[in-house]
């Protein structure tokens, strides 16, 4: 009797499952919309926020190496993201510049769109390990002593000057 129960309880758990992970209708795909929505909170929000962790440790001491360590590994995991976030057609000629900043030229050259991802990906590594080993000066160097991102090393500027276009003036 008890194996019975337990059989029942595993097919009914089975099946619940099966239909929680079933779409929900026809409109379950994400609109572009939504699609550049969840890609600009990605990039300011979770990429940003790590790299605002960086910046204030080269630019004023604020934290540990071991918090920059932790940043850096972060940020390099984030990377094999990035390119979900930029599906085909969700950029700028196909929204507005107050909608996406992103540049046709990510699909137009991909191949370096890649490569700069993956540059990113080997310079935070590279970075996580200078602060595992308290290399100070060294992580400093790599963030870059002000703080900025358009003069940091781990690869943050190459991409965003051939993939990202600039503000829309309101």
């Amino acid at each position: 009797m008890r194996f019975s129960f337990r059989t029942i309880g595993f097919v009914v758990a089975a099946v619940v499952s099966v239909f929680a992970l079933l779409p929900i209708g026809p409109s379950h795909a994400a609109s572009a919309e939504e699609v550049i929505k969840a890609r600009v909170d990605f990039m300011e929000n979770e990429v940003g926020g790590q790299w605002r962790i960086l910046a204030a440790y080269a630019k004023s001491g604020k934290g540990s190496l071991a918090d920059v360590e932790k940043s850096a590994r972060a940020l390099a995991d984030m990377t094999k993201k990035i390119p979900a976030h930029f599906p085909k057609d969700t950029g700028r000629g196909n929204y507005p510049d107050n909608v996406t900043r992103a540049l046709p030229a990510i699909w137009k050259d991909t191949e370096k769109f890649q490569k700069d991802i993956q540059r990113m990906a080997e310079e935070s590594e590279k970075l996580a390990r200078l602060a595992k080993e308290g290399n100070k000066d060294a992580v400093v160097a790599m963030i870059g002593p002000t703080g900025s991102y358009p003069r940091t090393k781990i690869g943050c500027a190459e991409c965003h000057e051939s993939f990202r276009g600039a503000r829309p003036k309101e």
